[in-house]
């Protein structure tokens, strides 16, 4: 598929990115995007930044810190040991 849309950047540098290319993308509020440019060529790509499992402890518990694995495997084995 392919998509050709235009945002206009404010004045604080801020785009919207059209809701075309957000499904397409599968962007969501919250979602991280990364930007790869080549200042050579004068072009630039974005591409989702795909979730780490322990982003996931964030939607799980609302409000929450992140874990890391580490810590999840140590929440994992004291309730073991319970």
């Amino acid at each position: 598929m392919s998509i050709t849309a235009v945002a206009t950047m404010t004045s604080k540098g801020q785009l919207t990115i059209p809701k075309a290319v957000r499904e397409a993308l599968g962007l969501y509020e919250g979602g991280r995007v990364r930007f790869e440019v080549d200042s050579e060529q004068g072009t630039a790509a974005l591409e989702p930044v795909k979730l780490q499992v322990s982003d996931l402890w964030a939607f799980a518990v609302p409000g929450a810190p992140t874990m890391s694995l580490e810590d999840m495997d140590q929440a994992i084995q004291r309730g073991a040991t319970r």
